[in-house]
C-alpha cells in the first residue's frame, strides 16, 4: 500500500516538509543546537530498543535517561561497521519492527564487506528533504527544476538511489508528475549518458566525480553541445581540485560538493559561497583522533556520525564510514546557520602515506598535479591515479586526452613538471615515477577507477591511521 494514502502518515510528512527544510535558515545557531539536543534524546531512546545498541549501552553502563543532549554524546560507545554486519538482520532494528514496511538498503562495499540496513518511508522522505534543502540553497525548486541524477540504479542490488526511484518517487507519482527528474545508471557508457542528458537538458546535473569527468572529457571534444546545466553536484567520490576545475571548464557551470552516505543520508553540502554546510539537524558530525577524542579545528580525523531522526536501523556514533574530515569553528554568511566542515578528504584506507608519517588523502594528494596543469594552462590530463607500491615508492599514472595532446606543451614536459612537484612534496627518500597510461586501473567490478591504489600492508596503514 502507498503510505501517502494514509492521512496520518501524510500529515506527519507535511509537518516535516514545512519545518525541516527551512530550519537551516529560520533558526539561529543556538536554536539549532537546542533542536539537536531534543532530537538526539529521542534518537538515543529509539536506539535503546534495538538489541545491538541495548547490549552496547548496558556494557557501557549508560541509559537513555542519562542523555540530556549532544554534550552527552561521548557517554555512548562507538558503533563499528562490523557491529552492523554481525547484528544483521534482527539485532539492528527494534524488537517487533515491521520489516514488510521498510526497504533493505546496502552500501557499496567499496571499503570491504557491505553493510545492509533497514529504512522505512518516513526515514527515506526525511533524507529527501535534506536534498530539497540543498536545491533551495541554490535557488532551485524540486517540482520545477529539471534534474538529471546519474546514480547506481542497479538491479537486483538495493541502493539509496533505488529507494528514491522505486520507493519515494513511485509513491509520490500519483500526486505529482515529477517529469522534471531524469535518472540514469552510472554504469552506462559515457557517450550514451551524454546523449540522454542532452535530450533532457537539465538545469542541475548530479553524478559521481569520475562519471562527471568522463562527460566533461566528451564535452571538451565538442559532444553534448546542448548540455548546459546551471549547477553540477559531485557526490559519492572525492571531489579534488583538478577534477572540479576540469568539469567547470568543460560545462561552464559551477561544480558543488555533496557528502552523502547510505548510513547518514545527506550529511553536508557546499553552498554557493563555497562553504561545506553540515545538515546538523539531521546528522551530527564528530571528528575524532585514533584515541577516540575530538580533534582541534582544522585538524584531520575520522568522521563519526549520529543520525538525529528515528526509523529503521539507528545510526548513533557510527565510525564505519572510514572517511577523513575536518571542522570549521565559524559560520557562513550565506544565510544558513548550520556548522561547517572545512574539508572532506576521502577514505582513510585510500590515503598516501609517506615514511615520515605524513598522510595525504584523495582530496589533497592531487593538488601538485593541478598546479602543474595550471602552470601550463593545459587540460591534457584526462584521468590520473596514484599507486603506492611501498612506503617509499609511488607511481603516478596519467591518462592523456588525445584531443588535447601536446597543445601548448608536450606530454613529456608535463609529466616532468608533475614529477618535480611530487618529489618536492614527498622528499628525496621517496621514489616518484610518473608515466603515461592508456587507461587508469579499475578495481574489481567497480564502475569508477579509484584515485589511489594502496598496496601497503594493512597493519602499517592501521598503525598510522587508526
Amino acid at each position: 500500500m502507498n503510505p501517502f494514502l494514509n492521512p496520518v502518515f501524510t500529515l506527519k510528512i507535511i509537518k516535516h516538509y514545512l519545518t525541516d527544510i527551512n530550519r537551516a535558515w529560520k533558526l539561529k545557531p543556538e536554536e539549532i543546537r537546542k533542536y539537536q539536543d531534543k532530537a538526539f534524546k529521542k534518537a538515543a531512546k529509539y536506539a535503546y530498543k534495538v538489541p545491538l545498541y541495548y547490549k552496547k549501552y548496558k556494557e557501557a553502563g549508560v541509559h537513555p535517561d542519562d542523555i540530556n543532549g549532544i554534550k552527552d554524546l561521548q557517554k555512548l560507545p562507538l558503533i563499528f561497521k562490523e557491529d552492523l554486519i554481525k547484528s544483521f538482520p534482527d539485532d539492528i532494528i527494534p524488537v517487533g519492527y515491521k520489516k514488510d514496511n521498510s526497504y533493505l538498503v546496502g552500501t557499496s562495499g567499496s571499503s570491504g564487506r557491505p553493510v545492509t540496513m533497514y529504512k522505512d518511508m518516513e526515514y527515506i522522505t526525511i533524507e529527501a528533504l535534506a536534498g530539497i534543502r540543498q536545491l533551495r540553497a541554490y535557488g532551485m525548486n524540486w517540482r520545477k527544476t529539471k534534474i538529471t541524477n546519474i546514480g547506481d540504479f542497479s538491479i537486483p542490488k538495493t541502493t539509496d538511489e533505488e529507494c528514491l526511484k522505486k520507493g519515494l518517487i513511485k509513491n509520490l507519482s500519483p500526486f505529482f508528475s515529477l517529469k522534471n527528474y531524469q535518472m540514469l545508471y552510472t554504469g552506462e557508457e559515457a557517450k550514451k549518458l551524454l546523449i540522454e542528458v542532452e535530450k533532457f537538458k537539465p538545469e542541475l546535473l548530479i553524478g559521481y566525480t569520475s562519471v562527471l569527468m568522463g562527460l566533461a572529457t566528451l564535452k571538451m571534444r565538442g559532444f553534448g553541445k546542448k548540455v548546459e546545466p546551471k549547477y553540477i553536484i559531485s557526490s559519492g567520490e572525492v571531489l579534488d581540485d583538478y577534477s572540479r576545475h576540469y568539469i567547470q571548464k568543460a560545462f561552464d557551470a559551477k561544480v558543488l560538493n555533496l557528502y552523502a552516505t547510505t548510513e547518514g543520508g545527506s550529511i553536508a553540502f557546499e553552498c554557493l559561497n563555497g562553504n561545506f554546510h553540515i545538515n546538523s539537524d539531521f546528522v551530527n558530525v564528530e571528528i575524532l583522533d585514533k584515541s577516540g577524542e575530538p580533534v582541534e579545528e582544522n585538524e584531520f580525523g575520522s568522521i563519526v556520525i549520529t543520525r538525529l531522526y528515528p526509523g529503521g536501523t539507528p545510526i548513533i556514533r557510527y565510525t564505519g564510514l572510514n572517511d577523513i574530515g575536518s571542522l570549521k569553528n565559524e559560520y557562513c554568511d550565506c544565510g544558513m546557520n548550520t556548522p561547517l566542515m572545512k574539508n572532506l578528504e576521502g577514505r582513510k584506507k585510500d590515503a598516501i602515506i609517506f615514511p615520515d608519517g605524513r598522510i595525504f588523502p584523495p582530496a589533497t594528494i592531487p593538488m601538485p598535479l593541478a598546479e602543474s596543469a595550471e602552470k601550463f594552462g593545459t587540460y591534457m590530463i584526462k584521468r590520473f591515479q596514484f599507486v603506492q607500491k611501498s612506503i617509499d615508492d609511488i607511481e603516478i599514472r596519467i591518462e592523456i586526452d588525445e584531443e588535447e595532446r601536446n597543445k601548448g606543451i608536450s606530454v613529456e614536459e608535463l609529466l616532468e613538471e608533475i614529477k618535480k612537484n611530487y618529489q618536492k612534496m614527498a622528499g628525496e627518500g621517496v621514489n616518484i615515477e610518473v608515466k603515461e597510461v592508456k587507461e587508469v586501473e579499475k578495481i574489481d567490478d567497480s564502475t569508477s577507477p579509484p584515485i589511489i591504489i594502496s598496496k601497503l600492508d594493512k597493519r602499517m596503514i592501521e598503525d598510522v591511521l587508526l
